[in-house]
């Protein structure tokens, strides 16, 4: 066995210039009281400078292994582990080659010591040898109290987690966690990249990227130097070269040619459902596939409790479109297409005509239109969008080309599937409980950017009325913040 490169087993040194993850770093600190903590996140979301961060600042003991492909090699994962947990250098040679006998060697010597010691895995999910994890298992599970394991990793491991969630010995730290708040936004532009926004565009970039960190660093670096900086962020999207490239290179291609078939191919959906996801990509098995890039953290949420209904992160979503159109741009057309009569046989009307206007399947979406019963109502809409007003006798499918023709844009106008979906609302997801009028109304100025003492004004209600409302939002919506909260309701079309 060769030598231990020594830099695998030090962390990476915190940053000079950095956010201060006070909440983070806390939490982490009250974590080593269990047996695990996962910090379990998509690429860019600062799991390794966190971690730099956090062993800084602890004043508990901390080693770290930083882990890569070459360690799936049993004999020098188990080298590194050992040299990890007891600090030793020793060769395999002179140890036992039976790996449990090795790692009980190792545990017992810990057991023997008072002080906590938590071993940090960095990068785990490039393991993928079921014996490693096996190793890792056996020592979960005969840890001696002083020794804490913390995992980092871009998926989550094949470990018995459910198990040691329900012990309550597992602390868990997801993207939802990780993603950065519109003032932790605000630091990160100011402190490290020499960046000063005004609070709209802090705002507006945090809604846009949804507090993924690394979506952040690069819209920073492509707005140096910008004279409209409003403008530039109302525009940016996952098809920056900045954000594309890094996408590309540390996400999608490092995927099976299946998985990545069936991303391009679902990229077309809103949201997804299995079913949906048959219907629409012709393949097979898309729930377990869906349930599959969850746990590998490829840039995708579940919209509801019972994990039926999925959408991937904007950006990522605008990646996996762009490189199916560069595919086969006949694709787009035909696979909207399919989604629109899955939505229509499904009874959401508003969702199908969406569709429709997508695969620029005018006919398809005129019928559409003309069996709705607000018909007149939405031909109103309909004439104001394409500027009609001197023909108002106009075939529907008339005034459809009329707005496809005038290059509108491939999302429909608001006003139109506003007015449409009056009667026909999005169809709603099994597993979460409805919100009342008033928690609505509280979602809906809070997605505006009012504060807590604004809504209370607003409303004229109490702000500890508010705040309450604000909770139970949060917990029916199943998140844990306003920016959250925001960006499931709209996915959901709440607001």
């Amino acid at each position: 066995m060769p030598a231990l490169l020594t830099t695998k087993l030090r962390p990476p040194p915190a940053k000079a210039q950095r956010v201060s993850r006070f909440r983070l770093v806390a939490a982490l600190n009250e974590a080593t009281a269990l047996r695990l903590t996962l910090l379990s996140a998509p690429a860019g979301y600062g799991k390794s400078t966190l971690l730099s961060d956090w062993v800084a600042q602890t004043q508990q003991a901390v080693t770290w292994l930083s882990l890569d492909e070459t360690d799936n090699d049993l004999e020098r994962f188990l080298h590194y582990l050992t040299a990890a947990l007891s600090g030793s250098s020793e060769t395999l040679a002179a140890m036992d080659r039976d790996q449990q006998a090795v790692i009980t060697r190792t545990l017992n010597d810990l057991a023997s010591h008072d002080e906590q010691l938590t071993l940090v895995l960095d990068d785990y999910h490039l393991i993928t040898n079921p014996a490693a994890h096996a190793l890792v298992e056996f020592m979960l599970e005969h840890s001696p109290p002083p020794l804490h394991l913390l995992i980092s990793s871009r998926s989550d491991p094949p470990l018995s987690l459910a198990r040691w969630r329900a012990r309550g010995e597992l602390t868990e730290l997801r993207a939802a966690d990780l993603r950065f708040s519109e003032a932790e936004v605000a630091d990160f532009l100011q402190a490290v990249m020499a960046l000063t926004l005004s609070a709209a565009d802090v705002r507006a970039l945090t809604e846009r990227t949804e507090g993924w960190i690394a979506g952040v660093q690069l819209a920073a670096l492509s707005l140096r130097g910008r004279a409209n900086v409003s403008a530039y962020i109302e525009q940016f999207t996952g098809t920056d070269r900045y954000v594309l490239d890094y996408l590309t290179e540390e996400v999608l291609i490092k995927q099976p040619a299946a998985v990545q078939n069936f991303l391009l191919l679902s990229s077309v959906l809103s949201r997804l459902a299995g079913p949906l996801c048959d219907a629409v990509t012709g393949l097979s098995n898309s729930q377990a596939r869906l349930e599959a890039l969850e746990r590998d953290n490829l840039f995708i949420t579940a919209l509801d409790t019972q994990r039926q209904w999925y959408r991937y992160h904007p950006f990522f979503a605008d990646l996996l479109r762009q490189r199916l159109n560069q595919a086969d741009p006949s694709l787009l057309p035909a696979l909207h297409l399919r989604a629109s009569h899955w939505f229509e046989a499904k009874g959401s009307a508003a969702s199908a005509f969406y569709h429709a206007l997508q695969a620029r399947a005018v006919t398809r979406a005129a019928e559409l239109l003309d069996a709705h019963p607000r018909q007149e109502a939405i031909r109103r809409v309909l004439n104001g969008l394409v500027g009609a007003h001197a023909a108002p006798a106009l075939a529907t499918e008339a005034l459809l080309a009329r707005l496809l023709a005038g290059e509108a844009p491939l999302v429909i106008p608001s006003q139109l599937l506003s007015a449409f979906e009056q009667r026909y609302p999005v169809a709603p997801l099994e597993g979460l409980e409805p919100l009342s009028e008033r928690e609505l109304e509280v979602l809906r100025l809070i997605a505006a950017g009012l504060s807590n003492k604004a809504i209370a004004k607003r409303l004229a209600i109490s702000l500890n009325t508010v705040k309450t409302h604000s909770k139970n939002i949060n917990s029916k919506l199943a998140v844990k913040s306003r920016l959250q909260a925001t960006v499931k309701a709209q996915a959901l079309g709440l607001i």
